[in-house]
């Protein structure tokens, strides 16, 4: 699949997220963060500037994040967040990179599943993060959803065409998150939502 890059964006997107959405996105990403156990190993894909970081070591106390991101200005953002003896390894890769770095306790991808369209997200995305993933583990998932409403389907489609111009994104839909997972013998642990259920916030837990 065409490579996504975010470098031209990065300097931007914060502000860019704020202005439309104020602070629901921050919100969502935060708020399950204490449903997942401390001290474990973090597989983080997509992270963008960074500015949780401090947020899941304060709240997780880590025992390591191994943060995959594409962008290299994003990932220099980033390491602006933190200092340098935090528990972090740097990768700047993508989903080729998923297996190269042993087996995780907690998967956790903020708004990342949405750049895909939903066979090869299955396949190239969704399965080599599962087999990463410990028995009994933890995906950590905040998104962008499918959604009825005609205002928030207008600004997906709003989203997906700047993104396109951009960043190289040439996904043009939201896809269903919680089949892909719960095919994949994940379950439903927690969930909560916001914007009518656009934007959602889910824990689920792979079997033993």
């Amino acid at each position: 699949m065409k490579n996504k890059n975010f470098d031209f964006i990065a300097p931007y997107y914060d502000f860019l997220s704020k202005l439309i959405f104020g602070d629901r996105l921050r919100i969502a990403q935060i708020s399950l963060l204490s449903k997942i156990p401390k001290h474990q190993r973090i597989l983080l894909v997509g992270g963008g500037t960074g500015w949780i970081l401090p947020e899941l070591l304060q709240i997780c106390e880590p025992s390591e994040i191994v943060y995959v991101e594409k962008s290299a200005e994003m990932i220099s953002s980033s390491k602006k967040q933190v200092s340098t003896n935090s528990p972090i390894v740097w990768v700047c890769g993508g989903e080729e990179q998923f297996q190269e770095y042993g087996s995780f306790d907690i998967v956790f991808t903020p708004f990342f599943l949405d750049l895909f369209p939903e066979p090869w997200l299955d396949k190239h995305i969704v399965s080599p993060l599962i087999s990463v993933l410990k028995p009994s583990g933890f995906w950590l998932l905040v998104d962008f959803f499918p959604t009825s409403h005609l205002f928030f389907t207008f600004l997906t489609k709003i989203m997906y065409t700047f993104f396109r111009m951009v960043s190289g994104v040439t996904n043009a839909e939201l896809a269903d998150y919680p089949k892909l997972l719960s095919q994949n013998k994940l379950t439903l642990t927690h969930s909560e939502e916001w914007m009518n259920g656009y934007v959602k916030a889910q824990v689920w837990q792979k079997g033993d």
